[in-house]
This record gives C-alpha cells, sequence and structure tokens, in this order.
C-alpha cells in the first residue's frame, strides 16, 4: 500500500521526475519518492538511453560522414547493452528494435547538419520564482534557425499529455533562461514515426507557467495521486503487483468509511 499521508517537497522540477509522474504516478512515487528499484528494468528507459547516445554522437561527426551506415553501427553498439527479458516478449523486443531503427534513420538523415548544434544533451538549471522552485531541464539538441533557434526532442513513444508537458516546460525555461522562444520544438515519436511540431508564443509562456504550478501542485500531494489508466504502460510495469494490491487495500478502506 502507498504510504502517502505527507506532503512532498519539491525543490527543483526536473523534465525527467515530470516526464514519469504524468505517465503514473504511482509509478514515481514508489521509483522516485520511496526509492523502490526493482530488478526488473524498465524497457521504454533502457531504449531511451540507447537513443540519446546514437543522437548526440550523429550529432558530433561532421557532415560528410552523417549517413545511414553510421546510424546504423551506433544503434549496434549501444544496443548490445538491453537483453530480451527486459521486455514483455520477443516479439515486442524485435518490433521495438526495428521501429527505433527504422524511424532513428528516418529523423536523423532526411535533413544534412551542415552546423553544430547550439546545445547538445545539456542540463540547465535556473530558479523560478513564479514557481516558487528551480526547474531543471535537459536540451537533447537546440538548431541555430536564422534569429532563434529550433528544440529536437527524440522520445521512444510520446503521447499528446507528454507532448503538453515538454512543450510548456520548453517555451517558459527559454523565455526566462534566455530571453527567446524557440522557433519552433519538434517532438519525435520513434516506436510511432510520428512528429509533433510547436510553434511557440509569449502566450504560451503564461499558460506555461500556470501549468507547471498545477503539475507542481498535483506533485505535492501523494494521496490525490491517480493509478494510469494506460494498459501499456501497467503491462511492462516494475510494481504491477504491489501497485494492484495497494489499490485494493485503498478500496476497502474507502468502502468502510
Amino acid at each position: 500500500m502507498i504510504g502517502r499521508e505527507h506532503r512532498i517537497s519539491i525543490a527543483t522540477l526536473t523534465d525527467y521526475h515530470l516526464q514519469d509522474f504524468i505517465r503514473c504516478p504511482y509509478q514515481f512515487y514508489y521509483f522516485h519518492i520511496e526509492g523502490k528499484i526493482t530488478t526488473q528494468s524498465d524497457w521504454r528507459k533502457m531504449v531511451q538511453v540507447v537513443v540519446n547516445q546514437v543522437v548526440s554522437r550523429y550529432y558530433k561527426l561532421p557532415p560528410k560522414s552523417q549517413t545511414t551506415k553510421k546510424v546504423l553501427e551506433f544503434i549496434d553498439d549501444h544496443w548490445s547493452a538491453i537483453e530480451v527479458r527486459q521486455f514483455e516478449s520477443k516479439i515486442h523486443y524485435y518490433k521495438t528494435l526495428a521501429n527505433i531503427t527504422a524511424y532513428l534513420l528516418q529523423c536523423l538523415t532526411t535533413e544534412r547538419i551542415e552546423n553544430p548544434p547550439l546545445f547538445l544533451y545539456e542540463k540547465f538549471n535556473m530558479n523560478m520564482d513564479e514557481l516558487g522552485t528551480e526547474l531543471s531541464l535537459t536540451f537533447e539538441v537546440a538548431e541555430w534557425s536564422g534569429n532563434s533557434f529550433i528544440i529536437k526532442k527524440y522520445l521512444v513513444d510520446t503521447d499528446e499529455e507528454m507532448n503538453l508537458l515538454f512543450n510548456n516546460m520548453i517555451s517558459v525555461f527559454c523565455e526566462k533562461a534566455f530571453g527567446q522562444l524557440p522557433e519552433r520544438i519538434e517532438i519525435y515519436s520513434l516506436m510511432e514515426g510520428k512528429k509533433e511540431t510547436f510553434i511557440p508564443t509569449k502566450k504560451d509562456v503564461s499558460g506555461g507557467l500556470e501549468y507547471l504550478n498545477m503539475i507542481k501542485n498535483l506533485l505535492q500531494e501523494p494521496k490525490k495521486y491517480l493509478k494510469t489508466d494506460s494498459l501499456a504502460v501497467c503491462k511492462s510495469c516494475s510494481y504491477q503487483k504491489r501497485c494492484y494490491e495497494g489499490i485494493n487495500i485503498n478500496q476497502e478502506s474507502y468502502s468502510s468509511q
């Protein structure tokens, strides 16, 4: 059962904490608050590490070396650290490998990268008075674009709510830290082969602050956490057994009140 009677103090809002919280508050609580690390790894996190390594190495190449062959070499180098048992099944393992390979190739090699990126997997922290906390954000790839820049995120998978989180975080952080909004934000969902493009405006900054304050307040109140209703998340969750037991206990306590 989740011991969720205490309010959580938030010193820093980080992008990866909020990403996990949005995916499933229960999973976030077990891992980040209780520190319950299981022997079963999250396949999504493992694959995301590979994606980050491949993208980082590719962007560091000179333009003439940015080839399909290099992308395949990098995937092969890093995928070997992932084991089949970390996935739901062998089919899931090979499907994931096929999708990540196909769409990484498509995303990275469609356009030639002529200039070095402005940022490449760089982490920034900034105190945000409006939030009463520090905001921490990693810029995977930022490219120059005329008088502004383009932010790119390469994710294993994402959804509408996750995209909303990143668009708000990036808009608020860029305006407050750099005094300038990106020309656009591109979020790549590699398992689905989709790209979402967001063009932020000044209005999005005030809306983004309201959104982040709302998320912060939700995150600080574990007693109000709701379990995800996503079958895809639950199927591969390391805390599945404990989570269901906790829900049953909570349901019994509610029914007895």
